[in-house]
């Protein structure tokens, strides 16, 4: 009776133990995902302070100027992948490296275009309500706040990669899922072209296009 009681006991002081040796590590993990974040929406506001990016034929460098803050950030490929969803491993090598380009391509434009129209007056970053079970993976939530005081919820699903925290993907105001919802129009494609998938790669940065109504 008595040797199952300290058996107990031991478990229970290893439990403790183990949590407290682990919160700090997984606090840290969410404060350098959420510093990824931060600091990439600094830069990205910095960026668009300089009106001459934001006039009308300068489109392209101001691409050029997002992209190269955000591909140290932004897992591209992974998320190609999962919009791809279950058609992923019946493409090619080819066709999945082409998809990934192009994809990128359509949404840095779409970013690009958004900011455009989005004036970010302010943002702040909310504390994680519980802490993650896996401390290479964290969700960061932070609010943005329009010139019109208008506020809006984004939350960040990081990554973390042999390079850092990568953000893998990203829901606005709980309800757009951002890679589920180009996986539903890649699905969506794919339907309508009969399981082509050559066409629907070659075809995506034309229907996606965030210049179109149909975007």
């Amino acid at each position: 009776m008595l040797a199952a009681l300290f058996k107990s006991i031991n478990k229970a002081l290893v439990l403790v133990f183990t949590l407290l040796l682990f919160a700090p590590v997984v606090q840290a993990s969410w404060e350098e995902a959420g510093g990824v974040i931060e600091g990439a929406t600094s830069d990205v506001i910095k960026l668009l302070e300089n009106e001459e990016l934001l006039v009308e034929g300068q489109e392209d460098q101001l691409i050029s100027e997002i992209d190269l803050l955000l591909t140290p950030v932004v897992d591209f490929p992974y998320i190609a992948k999962g919009v791809m969803g279950k058609y992923y491993r019946r493409a090619s090598k080819e066709q999945r490296e082409q998809f990934a380009g192009v994809f990128k391509t359509t949404l840095l434009k779409t970013y690009a275009k958004a900011l455009v129209g989005f004036k970010i007056e302010n943002y702040e970053m909310v504390p994680p309500r519980s802490e993650s079970p896996d401390e290479r993976k964290q969700i960061v939530t932070m609010n943005v706040f329009s010139a019109d005081g208008t506020k809006y919820s984004l939350i960040y699903y990081m990554k973390k990669a042999d390079q850092g925290w990568k953000l893998v993907n990203a829901i606005l105001d709980g309800s757009v899922n951002i890679r589920l919802s180009f996986k539903n129009q890649f699905a969506d494609m794919v339907q309508k072209n009969r399981g082509d998938l050559g066409k629907v790669i070659s075809s995506w940065k034309e229907k996606v296009d965030p210049g179109k109504e149909s975007a």
